[in-house]
């Protein structure tokens, strides 16, 4: 029974909370929020302790005094015992949590608490106007004026609380209407009205101020959360030691700077935080430096800037600062400051100088570089078409570099690519030409006297030369190198057909064993026949119907229920069977066929969804080259309009890699992407380039962690404490988060620990075909549209006919 009672009132005090929740607009606080805010409302009510206490003693001694020689007095004296009592308690409290609350219980536990206290001090004022003898006038008055005011300084004391005021108020409220009916019915309505009209009155005021209070309390937090957002930026920064993150308040005010920062300036972050932060640019920068004053007026004017790039002087040097920022807004879209990247660009300004100064060498080793290469085979064509004029191409690449270099370091591999170049120049004739690509790789040109058993001699005698030991360091290192040769016109005539074929020849010397050399042949572009039958077969493929979709699941991460699915391109070949985008995708986008893939895909998805349930969205990968070389709002404004499908069911993702080139480009196409109302996300991030800076340039509705960081993060601490950095941040910045590659139930339930949004992954679902799906709309959809059931019987039925047949 007492069970019961207990449970009753606990439910009814979460009514009457939640209710009073939703008229101070606490009620779609976060609940980290909601408990800040609750120890902040208990604080505001503890504080006033002190001060009522002085107020009961001062009534309490008026009411023994009035009192005095009447039977009243004996009554009044123990209430005031009671109440004086009482209200030291409440003192004490204040006293123990003055430089700072203890909080025994929880905080929840502590408003109820408090909230009882409420009840028991307006109990306590109810009662004294019944026990004080208020049919004489003068204790009459007394009354009046100690318990009015004592109720007036409650409510004062409560305005933060609405619910402890309500508290105080409704036994005080039964306790004085009891206490006035005592004075006879020509008395009784007239004070019962005014009694009233004040509570509801004050009552009114304290829902009024705690709304203002929610709503101030509310618009900090949130604000301090964005603080806390900087500084883990900052400490994501702070690992590298070029790019940092600045921000300053709402006067301009530095308040935020990485260890990064503070070190590239040479100036300590006392000096930093509270400096004017255009001013400080201006400083630093040339006077009458034209971007500089472009940054001030978009500081002015609240403008987001991107790669603006700046001379300074910082640390005693010139420097090169490429700097992003963006306002702050709180939830009242109130301007409170700025955020911004700055990353040291001094080492590429200074690289292009050089490469200016150096157009032709390469920089370690002294040979050619690729530019000067592809120019020379650009005359030797030249030559051969008018003159006749064979040349060779041999392509070099050594053999066991890469563990040299990971085993001795970077420092150690380039001392020996020195050496390398000098042995390739010393074992070639005056008029052969030596360059080296990149890495480990270096090619030949063979401009006189090419024939065949010369070719072999030379790479003989580079081979030779290479896998004698080097002495480095003290060290005697042993490798080996590999060559692939192609003559020219028999091998090809143009420089990209020469230098493909030398490389199939470098890759069949390897396969043979490295330390060889290999001239081209015809079978051993058996593969790129192949791939130009499979180039051929495509243009086929999908007028003839043959690209299909698949559909993956997202499921929800709170209870694992589809939330849409994501659109997979398949090729069912005639022959070869399923095909997965990996093999034909490359080849469409060196066709250009890719746009016209990429429409279908994104119709055929539009339309798919269209017979879905109204709640269920499709997701649409976009290729890289498909959005950069097709206007592709109108291909989506297209597909919606037909499908007929709602703008916000289709969702269409972009890879990181496609920010990397022409972002002002990518940022104009999203932001005409955005204006027709579907979700745009980022995928893959947490691999490749992962910048924090495009999540300034662009609000994407949602990120999706790539499979790679998932599947690490069960067993790997590093990888957990990412993943929380990276949801911390998608919650500060209101992004939808989506985790892909979940496939144990161990990672299902430690992603959904971390407040994702969906899930998905082979845990859930493989991608599925057109049967597949209409058994899953069947099976794990709740609320299914009638004719998407009975397409999906219809597509079992079909599959059951078919197999009958076979």
């Amino acid at each position: 029974m007492g069970n019961g009672v207990r449970a009753g009132v606990s439910a009814f005090f979460g009514r009457v909370e939640a209710t009073i929740d939703r008229i101070v607009g606490a009620d779609h606080l976060k609940p980290h929020i909601r408990q800040q805010l609750l120890g902040e409302q208990l604080r505001t009510v503890v504080q006033m302790a002190p001060l009522l206490l002085a107020a009961v003693l001062i009534t309490s001694i008026v009411f023994l005094v009035v009192t005095a020689g009447t039977p009243a007095f004996d009554p009044v004296f123990w209430w005031a015992v009671t109440a004086v009592s009482y209200y030291s308690f409440a003192s004490l409290v204040w006293w123990r949590d003055r430089k700072g609350p203890r909080h025994i219980l929880s905080i929840p536990t502590t408003v109820k608490f408090a909230v009882a206290g409420c009840f028991v001090s307006g109990t306590l004022w109810g009662i004294v106007a019944n026990i004080l003898p208020i049919e004489v006038p003068a204790i009459r008055a007394a009354a009046i004026i100690g318990i009015g005011g004592m109720l007036f300084i409650s409510m004062l004391s409560l305005v933060n609380l609405p619910l402890g005021a309500i508290a105080l108020v409704v036994p005080l409220a039964v306790g004085a209407t009891v206490a006035v009916m005592r004075l006879g019915m020509a008395e009784f309505w007239v004070q019962t009205v005014l009694l009233a009209a004040f509570i509801i009155v004050m009552l009114a005021m304290s829902v009024r101020h705690a709304r203002a209070f929610v709503q101030h309390r509310a618009s900090r937090s949130q604000v301090d959360e964005k603080k806390e957002i900087i500084g883990l930026l900052l400490k994501e920064f702070e690992a590298t030691a070029s790019d940092w993150v600045w921000g300053f308040d709402r006067e301009g005010r530095i308040d935020n700077v990485s260890k990064g920062f503070t070190a590239a300036t040479g100036l300590p972050a006392a000096d930093l935080i509270g400096a004017d932060f255009v001013h400080f640019l201006q400083c630093i920068s040339p006077p009458n430096d034209t971007l500089m004053a472009q940054l001030a007026r978009d500081f002015e004017a609240g403008e987001s800037f991107a790669d603006v790039e700046l001379c300074v002087t910082a640390g005693g040097e010139q420097r090169w600062w490429r700097l992003s920022g963006k306002p702050i807004r709180d939830h009242k879209n109130e301007y409170v400051g700025y955020v911004g990247t700055v990353t040291d660009v001094s080492a590429r300004k200074a690289a292009e100088k050089q490469m200016t100064a150096l157009a032709h060498n390469d920089t370690l080793t002294g040979l050619l570089n690729r530019a000067k290469l592809s120019e020379h085979l650009g005359l030797c064509v030249s030559r051969l078409s008018r003159y006749g004029a064979p040349f060779a191409l041999l392509y070099l690449d050594l053999d066991q570099f890469k563990t040299v270099n990971d085993s001795r370091g970077h420092m150690f591999g380039d001392r020996l690519l020195i050496q390398v170049a000098g042995r390739i120049e010393a074992a070639l004739r005056e008029s052969d030409i030596a360059a080296r690509l990149g890495g480990d790789e270096f090619a030949i040109i063979l401009s006189n006297d090419c024939a065949p058993d010369m070719c072999a001699s030379v790479a003989a005698r580079l081979i030779e030369s290479i896998k004698r030991p080097f002495e480095i360091d003290g060290e005697t290192i042993t490798i080996g190198a590999s060559i692939g040769i192609a003559v020219a016109p028999a091998n090809g005539s143009g420089p990209e057909e020469l230098l493909r074929n030398a490389d199939m020849a470098l890759y069949r010397a390897k396969a043979d064993g490295r330390g060889a050399f290999r001239f081209f042949e015809s079978h051993m572009d058996r593969e790129e026949r192949e791939r130009k039958a499979l180039e051929a077969e495509l243009r086929e493929a999908l007028a003839e119907g043959q690209l299909v979709l698949h559909y993956q699941p997202l499921v929800s991460a709170v209870d694992k229920q589809p939330m849409g699915f994501e659109a997979l391109i398949r090729w069912q070949h005639p022959i070869k069977g399923v095909i997965l985008p990996s093999a034909f995708i490359p080849i469409a986008e060196q066709n250009g066929q890719i746009v016209e893939i990429g429409d279908w895909t994104i119709d055929r998805a539009c339309r798919a969804a269209a017979s879905w349930p109204a709640d269920l969205t499709v997701s649409v990968n976009l290729s890289a080259r498909h959005f950069r070389d097709s206007d592709i709002a109108g291909s989506v404004r297209r597909a919606l309009t037909v499908s007929g499908l709602k703008p916000d069911r289709l969702e269409i993702e972009v890879t990181e890699a496609l920010l990397v080139d022409d972002l002002d480009a990518v940022l104009v196409k999203l932001g005409e992407l955005r204006e027709l109302g579907v979700t745009i996300a980022l995928d893959d991030f947490g691999t490749g380039y992962s910048s924090l800076a495009y999540l300034l340039k662009f609000a994407f509705d949602k990120i999706k962690i790539d499979h790679s960081l998932i599947e690490a993060a069960p067993r790997d601490p590093v990888a957990r404490d990412l993943l929380r950095a990276i949801a911390s941040i998608g919650r500060t910045l209101k992004l939808r988060m989506t985790a892909e590659g979940v496939e144990t139930l161990e990672q299902a339930e430690f992603i959904s620990e971390m407040l994702f949004f969906q899930l998905q992954g082979f845990h859930f679902a493989k991608p599925l075909d057109s049967i597949g799906l209409a058994h899953y709309l069947l099976t794990q959809v709740r609320s299914r549209a009638g004719d998407v059931r009975r397409e999906a019987e219809d597509a079992i039925a079909g599959r059951v006919v078919r197999q009958a047949e076979a």
